[in-house]
């Protein structure tokens, strides 16, 4: 028998063992083949890599190849435990260690080998379905099906090389005498979690104040900048999983002393609990993590959508709007209005002309009332000596100190509109003043001419045609459209939805595998212990009854947990999200409940059934 064959042998008696890393290893390739392909599509071949769709996605395959390697790690590394007892016989039969690293290195190679070409071929078939679906979510005009050579060979060489270095990382690990003592594995008895209170308090309260000061922009934050995130970040996950631990431990001890602990099967489900604390608590933390991650991402890509047309016109408040600089020639901005004339006859279109002078050194400009009054649709008065501070950038307040200006130090200010008046960033702030003080000021003027269509979402086409006819020339014109600057963050928007779509749908994998995984390590072990009770007279319907409620608490507290870390999310920054954010994470929750459920009912049915088999 050669050394392969004992491989190969040693596999196939324990395949169950590694179903689970085998499909989840397979799963993530498939989610980086795809991220590949859309990377190299030949429609893509002119893409920027600093633009924001090229960073992305470059982005995405990095999170997704990354996530893949911590995954695999953590599923080497379980497997190894799972193993211990086989490896201990190997060592017992004479095998050296170099042997043992040996064999364990070739069996995940080849699973690993495996996966790959698995998910190659697997991703060659539902390929052109993705670059379908891709298509119409990136609204791209061609994304048609091609022989994705180059996404092939880097899924290829990165995915090998990745089961190369933790293969042979994590055999490392592998010690005879840990190996040859858990040949004794079904006779070890787990730790219990101890009392932690004080830590836990300790966490829970630095957690809070870190999250005070970020919600009050304190200066620590600012000159911490990243490492206070990452202590934040740190501190949530000690939080969660001291709440996880010391609510299980406290959850149990309550239990024991409650009238239901006698009722029923209930004592022995206590029992079971009891003497897998420490890992029960560790899966509920990770899958938590897993979840918390997938709803938090999914509510804000799908709310993120609300508030494009919203942000589009705080940004660019009009349809269209075309601004003559004072040096422009006049036969040129005729032209030009013409042009917009012509190509908006179609449409209904209101219009108006205003303008403004403008310190140009400073940015600065000052605006007639009439004008203004013209752009706001209502009538708003001012005395002789007052004037109105206008925002120029959206997100900053208008400046308001006149002290040093010599058109306006005379004034008082009689209202400030933090709503930027034009396109923002053109100018800094616009002074608002009585029409016979505009007369008086002495600056270049800028004539303004500005059309507003009715359902302008609807004229995406006409604002492309329009904007790439007559771009902005510095020193000549600025054109600019609330529709196409609306058109452009819909695709960034689409963008970042399809990417974090994908990602929910690997930690979602992740968190089912990890569960699947977890209960396959341990059902051997489960299987002798109810084979023993049930000789004392437990029936297998008491035995399901037992499973369900223990399965149930391993998927639906840690989907609890993650549904009131999301909702407390929510809570705390509900001044800074619309209702949407909220609807949508109600909606999303809900389908994410659904499809839980269906996790518990099909894991449930089939971990009973290799059980009692």
């Amino acid at each position: 028998m050669s050394f392969n064959h004992i491989v190969i042998q040693n596999i196939l008696r324990d395949k169950w063992t590694y179903v689970s890393y085998f499909l989840s290893s397979m799963f993530s390739i498939i989610i980086f083949f795809l991220f590949s392909v859309i990377v190299f599509h030949p429609s893509l071949k002119s893409l920027d890599p600093d633009s924001t769709l090229g960073i992305s996605l470059m982005l995405a395959s990095l999170l997704v190849y990354l996530f893949s390697f911590i995954y695999i790690t953590y599923s080497i590394k379980a497997f190894l435990r799972k193993k211990t007892k086989t490896l201990g016989i190997f060592m017992i039969t004479g095998a050296s260690m170099k042997q043992v690293r040996k064999l364990v290195f070739r069996e995940n190679l080849l699973i690993g080998m495996l996966a790959i070409m698995a998910a190659i071929v697997l991703g060659l078939v539902i390929t052109p379905l993705f670059l379908m679906g891709a298509k119409v979510v990136l609204k791209a005009e061609t994304f048609s099906m091609y022989m994705p050579l180059e996404a092939i060979s880097l899924t290829i060489g990165l995915f090998l090389i990745l089961f190369i270095v933790i293969s042979k990382v994590v055999t490392t690990f592998i010690n005879k005498e840990a190996s040859i003592q858990l040949l004794k594995s079904d006779t070890v008895i787990e730790k219990s979690i101890r009392p932690h209170y004080v830590l836990l308090a300790t966490s829970s309260m630095m957690t809070a104040f870190l999250a005070y000061l970020l919600k009050i922009e304190h200066a620590i934050v600012a000159s911490l900048g990243v490492l206070f995130y990452f202590l934040f970040f740190v501190s949530i996950l000690c939080t969660i999983y001291l709440v996880i631990a010391q609510g299980l431990r406290l959850f149990l001890k309550m239990f024991e002393k409650s009238s239901a602990y006698f009722r029923h099967t209930n004592m022995l489900l206590a029992s079971n609990l009891n003497a897998k604390m420490k890992s029960h608590a560790n899966m509920l933390f990770l899958i938590t993590i897993l979840l918390s991650g997938v709803f938090l991402c999914t509510s804000i890509l799908f709310s993120s959508y609300y508030n494009v047309k919203k942000d589009s016109e705080e940004n660019y408040p009009y349809s269209f709007q075309y601004i003559a600089d004072p040096n422009a020639e006049d036969s040129m901005v005729k032209a030009d209005l013409d042009y917009l004339q012509s190509k908006l006859a179609a449409v209904k279109a209101n219009k108006y002309f205003i303008e403004f002078k403008s310190n140009e050194d400073q940015r600065l400009s000052y605006m007639a009332l009439s004008d203004y009054n013209l752009l706001q649709q209502q009538e708003i008065s001012l005395s002789e000596n007052e004037f109105i501070a206008v925002a120029g950038n959206q997100g900053v307040a208008p400046i308001t100190n006149n002290a040093s200006d010599r058109y306006i130090k005379s004034l008082k200010l009689a209202k400030i509109n933090e709503q930027n008046l034009l396109s923002t960033g053109f100018q800094q702030t616009y002074f608002i003043v009585p029409d016979q003080i505009y007369q008086s000021i002495d600056y270049p003027i800028y004539k303004t001419f500005i059309y507003e269509l009715d359902n302008w979402t609807a004229h995406t086409e006409l604002a492309n045609t329009i904007t790439n006819d007559i771009p902005s020339l510095p020193g000549e014109r600025y054109v600019t459209s609330k529709i196409d600057l609306y058109v452009t963050e819909m695709f960034i928007k689409s963008v970042m939805f399809f990417i974090g779509s994908m990602l929910s749908l690997i930690f979602l994998s992740a968190a089912m595998s990890i569960l699947y995984f977890y209960l396959q390590t341990t059902l051997l072990q489960e299987k002798e212990k109810y084979i023993g009770i049930r000789k004392l007279g437990l029936s297998k319907k008491e035995l399901a009854s037992v499973i369900t409620k223990e399965l149930a608490i391993l998927i639906f507290v840690p989907f609890a947990i993650a549904i009131l870390l999301l909702f407390t999310t929510l809570l705390a920054i509900r001044t800074m999200v619309s209702t949407a954010f909220l609807q949508v994470s109600i909606a999303s929750s809900c389908c994410f409940f659904v499809l839980f459920l269906i996790s518990y009912l099909f894991i449930r049915k089939s971990y009973f059934k290799r059980l009692v088999s």
